[in-house]
């Protein structure tokens, strides 16, 4: 299976801010931050990062084919105050959310369909 994570750069379809801070390292506000998937005609899209802080995020793409919801794919990527824009579609899995983590904080999606999976 190809990995999905591609970094959209400025101006795709979901935005990606840059937020720029006095300290980038572990500031008094950090917030883990994590948009709901678009589900577009030929696309899926999230946004994912880190706002006033520094570190790694765990994330997963779990797939919700098989009646339960399995682990599709996992890693970590560091952010350093900034959110990325994420995008896939046929590598995907068919009916996926996106879980993420950052010291006590959680996100997770909601679950979408993606219409052009590669099943």
């Amino acid at each position: 299976m190809r990995r999905l994570m591609s970094a959209v750069g400025a101006g795709a379809l979901l935005t990606a801010g840059l937020f720029v801070g006095a300290a980038p390292a572990q500031a008094a506000t950090c917030t883990l931050v994590q948009s709901e998937i678009y589900n577009g005609a030929n696309i899926i899209a999230w946004s994912q990062g880190l706002q006033g802080c520094a570190g790694d995020v765990y994330w997963e793409i779990q797939s919700g084919d098989s009646g339960g919801w399995q682990v599709a794919q996992s890693g970590t990527t560091y952010y350093d105050n900034a959110t990325q824009s994420y995008y896939g579609d046929v590598d995907l899995p068919c009916y996926l959310r996106v879980y993420a983590k950052f010291g006590t904080q959680e996100k997770l999606t909601q679950p979408v369909r993606n219409n052009n999976c590669g099943g």
